[in-house]
């Protein structure tokens, strides 16, 4: 093993500990579970979206595990899968500039096979909250519903990043907001869903930053 695939390793080692104590140390709500709930009963897989800045919180302690996750091709994006893997969650790699179709067609196959997967649409570097178009192609393709997410915490760092990364601090409240699950036809245009999803997505977040705020 080079130095380099070593400090990549104990990164994710670390990376993952860290995730663990801090969902183990928030106090966490779901709002609406009951949606996400009645979209995998009915359909076995579905497609989660959520911004990219709320990615740490929905990680740590996402509501189900096996879901295998858009994760980019940079360097940066290897210990993330290495991170995702460690949390039961299951990395595809790819990204809108490099691999977007190839990752697309492998979450394709994730999902179409019954398993769900998990995409941030604004990712990997942006705009802020501005949906491009993988989740919508996905559900379009397989007739799997979109369930939106949103996620906050208070108190909590914010990274002075693209995506004003939300990270909780020890012992916070946090929401996760579950928007209403819609579906993408296959034969329409995808502008206006991707529309719909961008809405869906500010919503959830909305909620959920209302909430914990109270």
């Amino acid at each position: 093993m080079t130095q380099r695939e070593a400090l990549r390793t104990l990164g994710a080692w670390g990376g993952a500990g860290i995730l663990r104590v801090s969902g183990a140390t928030t106090r966490l709500r779901f709002l609406h579970m009951e949606r996400e709930t009645a979209a995998v009963t009915k359909d076995k897989s579905v497609i989660y979206a959520m911004w990219h800045g709320r990615m740490w919180l929905l990680a740590s302690r996402f509501p189900r595990r096996g879901v295998g996750v858009l994760v980019s091709l940079s360097e940066d994006g290897d210990v993330i899968a290495r991170i995702l893997s460690r949390l039961r969650l299951v990395p595809v790699r790819g990204s809108s500039s490099r691999g977007g179709d190839e990752a697309l067609r492998e979450l394709e196959k994730w999902v179409t096979d019954g398993r769900s997967a998990a995409i941030t649409p604004d990712g990997p570097r942006g705009p802020r909250h501005v949906a491009h178009m993988g989740a919508v192609a996905l559900a379009a393709r397989t007739g799997k519903p979109i369930v939106p997410l949103g996620a906050a915490a208070s108190p909590a760092w914010t990274l002075k990043s693209w995506d004003k990364f939300q990270v909780p601090k020890p012992g916070s409240r946090a929401v996760i907001a579950v928007g209403e699950p819609f579906y993408v036809p296959g034969s329409s245009d995808l502008e206006p869903w991707r529309s719909q999803l961008e809405n869906a997505l500010n919503a959830a977040q909305d909620e959920a930053e209302r909430e914990v705020a109270r």
